[in-house]
């Protein structure tokens, strides 16, 4: 390809965790069919798609922390709720969260649920 007219280049960009970003480009050569060309950038598109899990994997581990913690938490806090119910000792202002924490629990299951997911996904793809 030493003396192979350039036609130009092309460019794949992928989005990677906290702002940063992937990117490859390469050369389309005149005398390169479009088959090979195709080849080439869907060989370059999967690299990147490897590294973005590679470095989205830690992220969504963290994320799963954190929601466990959130979780156990309200849990927690709506035990405390459900004790002052039954002595009676609810304040006024305690009962929207009485109501609200099992939706808040519910919620934040069904995101760590997500998060388990996708963590499975991408240790299956890696």
């Amino acid at each position: 390809m030493e003396n192979t007219p350039v036609l130009g280049n092309f460019q794949i960009n992928l989005p990677a965790p906290n702002g940063a970003s992937l990117s490859v480009s390469g050369y389309i050569y005149g005398d390169e069919s479009l088959t090979s060309l195709t080849e080439r950038m869907d060989m370059l598109r999967e690299a990147l798609e490897s590294q973005q899990r590679a470095l989205e994997l830690p992220v969504l581990e963290e994320r799963l922390v954190q929601l466990e913690r959130t979780r156990e938490q309200v849990m927690s806090a709506y035990a405390d709720l459900l004790e002052k119910q039954k002595q009676k000792q609810l304040a006024t202002t305690e009962k929207p969260h009485l109501r609200n924490y099992p939706l808040q629990i519910k919620q934040i299951e069904e995101e760590i649920a997500k998060g388990r997911s996708k963590v499975a996904e991408f240790r299956k793809a890696a």
